[in-house]
């Protein structure tokens, strides 16, 4: 039933930002085969680039990445 449209599912990861910020992001996820998509506030994809599935992206509320704190240099 990959015609019926689906909510994805979210994700909340850490990346380094810049090599030094350590930043909080919300991934979305298909629902059906687990791929990351390529969605944000501006871009909302219709139907998943892996498997097909539609995807339904109403009433969701899109977060700005949040800046958790910096890396600790190393001591030389």
């Amino acid at each position: 039933f990959k015609w019926m449209a689906k909510k994805p599912f979210k994700n909340v990861a850490t990346y380094l930002k810049f090599g030094f910020v350590v930043t909080e992001h919300e991934y979305y996820h298909c629902p059906r085969c687990g791929e990351a998509l390529n969605a944000g506030p501006n871009y909302q994809p219709e139907f998943c680039d892996r498997c097909g599935q539609a995807l339904d992206f109403s009433n969701t509320e899109w977060k700005e990445d949040r800046q958790i704190g910096f890396v600790e240099p190393e001591a030389v």
